[in-house]
């Protein structure tokens, strides 16, 4: 791969690195703000087009738009002239994330949410089961089988459970206990707060305890901040990209991405998605999910596919949500520990390496470093790669724009490089304000 255009200090000493070296174990780019790490990235992704292979770029803040040559760019909640929207049906995600977004206390919500799910699915089992008789009424439908009995389903698709018979239910659930056991959101998630509000009951009618009993004011009560606050972000704009109508099922267009052979690059940007309630966060780390899903059904191996992930540190190593809720950022991590014998690699670009898990760094094999002037970041890269001595990182702070130390394990030594400035066309946004270009228009 023709990515550099010299050693370090040398003009005629052009270096070339084959793919195999650079992503065969995954990859890393660190480096402090105006380093040169947003080059490095733009330069792997433009020889990986080149050679005829297969990226994907998720860039959290937009600075790649419009800077790679030929990608296909999908933006989630507001879409550009050149950009397709996108969005991530809720039901791909995980009912971890779930829970993780909307937060339900542990005591009451928590229960009677994962009650609510429960009975969606047999709601939703139900109506695409076509083996079972149904009968339309004034309010819904009437399901029945012998393996069961009867179950009422309300007009809006939710199960109104009070007066029904507890075992009949409990049956039809049984019969569905594989779509119930799903650890994806395969229900309509626009009805779980009026199922929340069905399932603040009794437990049993005291006149008759083979029936589920009525309303319960106390329980719902416990569960209404929840409704409220679902409500509100179910409508809100900041999430339409999760549970949202506008756009294109993300999945089915990385699906067709991957099976073109002319589509090379495929750019996501997250420059939009709100800050809010981790949302970013869970949707890069549910579509991380969702790639490592199609590696672990063997879709790479013909044909590797090398994500890119920018500012890394951000998604990362942490936990989302609260005591009662909440989903590790794992996804990314995942892949550094597993993907690479399905065919799918990543690269970890960051400006703060000591914010990326140590089982993590340890995955990953060539490694480009920047300008790196904290002490942490130093000694992270130091435990991560025991090629680079104190003698070689102690230039690491000094090195210039563009300038890099690129080392691994199938490489002889630390390397000092030059990276080749991608075309100004190309060039990624990601120069600092120009202050007094500014302050002269004022």
């Amino acid at each position: 791969m023709g990515l550099f255009s010299r050693i370090s200090g040398i003009d005629d000493a052009e270096i070339a690195l084959p793919p195999e070296k650079l992503f065969g174990r995954h990859c890393g780019i660190f480096g402090a703000t105006g380093g040169g790490k947003s080059w490095t990235l733009a330069k792997l992704v433009s020889e990986v087009a080149r050679l005829g292979g297969k990226a994907i770029v998720f860039d959290p803040t937009g600075e790649f738009s419009g800077k790679l040559p030929g990608a296909v760019e999908y933006v989630f909640t507001r879409a550009e002239a050149g950009q397709t929207l996108v969005r991530f049906p809720s039901e791909r995600m995980t009912e971890l994330s779930l829970f993780a977004l909307l937060r339900p206390t542990g005591q009451s919500q928590g229960p009677t949410m994962r009650e609510a799910i429960r009975s969606l699915r047999v709601a939703r089992a139900l109506a695409t089961d076509q083996q079972i008789q149904a009968q339309d009424i004034a309010q819904g439908r009437q399901y029945f089988d012998q393996s069961f009995g009867t179950v009422w389903v309300e007009q809006a698709g939710t199960i109104r459970k009070t007066g029904q018979k507890i075992a009949e239910f409990n049956r039809a659930a049984d019969r569905y206990a594989t779509a119930i056991a799903s650890e994806n959101c395969n229900f309509d998630i626009h009805r779980l707060t009026d199922q929340i509000a069905n399932e603040c009951i009794w437990p049993d009618d005291r006149n008759d305890r083979s029936k589920f009993g009525g309303p319960n004011d106390s329980t719902l009560g416990y569960c209404n901040t929840l409704i409220v606050r679902m409500r509100g972000m179910l409508a809100s704009a900041e999430l339409r990209c999760l549970f949202g109508s506008e756009g294109e099922d993300i999945c089915t267009l990385l699906d067709g991405f991957l099976k073109d052979p002319q589509q090379r690059v495929c750019l996501i940007s997250f420059k939009n998605v709100s800050f809010n309630h981790n949302a970013r966060e869970l949707l890069l780390n549910t579509i991380g999910e969702y790639l490592l899903g199609l590696a672990r059904a063997d879709r790479f191996r013909a044909q590797p596919v090398i994500c890119f992930l920018d500012e890394a540190h951000q998604f990362m190593g942490r936990s989302v949500g609260d005591e009662f809720n909440s989903v590790s950022l794992d996804a990314f991590g995942l892949i550094a520990k597993e993907g690479r014998k399905y065919g799918l690699t990543t690269v970890l670009a960051t400006q703060r390496p000591r914010d990326i898990p140590q089982d993590v760094l340890s995955q990953l094999g060539t490694l480009f470093v920047h300008r790196l002037t904290n002490e942490r970041d130093r000694e992270t890269i130091e435990r991560a790669c025991g090629d680079l001595d104190r003698s070689a990182a102690a230039f690491i702070p000094s090195l210039s724009q563009g300038e890099a130390i690129v080392l691994g394990p199938d490489l002889p030594a630390p390397l000092p490089i030059q990276i080749t400035a991608p075309d100004k066309t190309a060039q990624p946004t990601s120069r600092g304000p120009a202050y007094q270009r500014a302050w002269r228009q004022l």
